[in-house]
């Protein structure tokens, strides 16, 4: 099956070469790169000759993270999209996983891999809790094939690294423009859950993500973080008022942190 895989760059050219050439270094099969650039003025654009085998779609403003992930997924034909962050570097085999593990059931609509810091430390393991609460499972514990080497459904996915059915997004749709950083890809977990999709946390696929390493204002992110929260709040009130429990329990000798905290790793700009 083709798969498009969605990079979404700002200002990120140092981390944006690395993830091309990890893609190119450890991808087999039938894939398109599809690389967003929102605008870069670090001369992100000035890259494009050296990656001939990749589809450049370059925005003279920011767009945002969401808008541009939903341009490079419109322009696209393949039968999954990943959604991957610019300061990714992908691993051996990464991709097969979460191919399989999405077409192992058909309310399978999103998946995603274990994300490792540069040391080997646990920074993506599925998200869960509650809808009100949700938890990253192992924050920054040291990678452990017992506690998180196996599949799990979850509340929520981090969004360093996603893989969506192409054809769920008639019932689906894509990332809601109204985030313009952060709350996006859990905006789209939630909605696939209220549709009754299963999201799904594959720790056979393993990704590199540099923690933080694209966005540095802080003042920034957390501007960016409230305006998320509040649109992000009143668009599932009812929703968050589910008590279920998604995944481990938070707490049960799991490292946590909350998930979308302000200043996270989850910097995807």
């Amino acid at each position: 099956m083709a798969v498009d895989i969605i990079i979404v760059s700002y200002n990120t050219r140092r981390y944006l070469k690395a993830c091309l050439h990890s893609i190119r270094r450890h991808t087999q099969g039938s894939y398109r790169v599809w690389v967003v650039d929102n605008g870069s003025t670090d001369g992100t654009q000035r890259l494009a000759p050296a990656f001939p085998w990749v589809r450049w779609i370059l925005n003279r403003t920011n767009r945002g993270y969401g808008q541009a992930c939903n341009q490079g997924a419109a322009a696209g034909t393949g039968d999954h999209i990943v959604f991957l962050n610019s300061d990714t570097e992908v691993t051996p085999n990464w991709l097969p996983p979460l191919v399989e593990r999405a077409e192992s059931d058909e309310r399978i609509a999103i998946v995603g891999p274990k994300l490792l810091s540069p040391q080997g430390l646990v920074v993506g393991a599925g998200v869960i809790g509650t809808n009100a609460k949700p938890v990253i499972r192992g924050w920054m514990a040291r990678d452990d094939p017992v506690r998180f080497g196996y599949p799990l459904d979850c509340l929520s996915l981090c969004g360093a690294c996603l893989l969506l059915k192409r054809r769920h997004i008639p019932v689906l749709g894509l990332f809601d423009p109204a985030f313009f950083h952060y709350f996006e890809e859990t905006d789209l977990c939630y909605r696939a859950r209220a549709k009754g999709f299963r999201v799904v946390y594959e720790p056979a696929s393993q990704i590199i993500h540099h923690i933080s390493a694209s966005c540095r204002d802080n003042n920034r992110l957390r501007q960016l973080y409230a305006k998320g929260q509040q649109i992000f709040t009143e668009k599932w009130r009812e929703f968050l008022g589910d008590e279920q429990v998604y995944g481990e329990k938070p707490g049960d000798g799991f490292a946590c942190v909350e998930h979308n905290a302000p200043a996270n790793y989850e910097q995807k700009r």
